[in-house]
């Protein structure tokens, strides 16, 4: 389970409430809606840095090959 910074949630649940018109009376399914937003974006931001790990790592490779290569 991945935790959120509380002001991240609070960020995203109070732009999910102006966009619906401000109701009152409607926290929790605000809160609940930014924590569930916040989840679905979280494993596509980790695979993200993960790709881009590997591809510096396999670049680095390449780059060392080619310079003992050309020795």
């Amino acid at each position: 389970m991945v935790k959120f910074n509380e002001n991240a949630i609070r960020e995203a649940a109070y732009y999910n409430w102006q966009n619906a018109g401000c109701p009152q009376g409607k926290d929790e399914y605000f809160w609940t809606m930014a924590v569930e937003q916040l989840s679905s974006k979280a494993p596509a931001a980790a695979a993200r840095s993960t790709k881009k790990a590997s591809t510096k790592t396999a670049t680095a490779s390449a780059s060392k090959k080619k310079t003992a290569a050309k020795k």
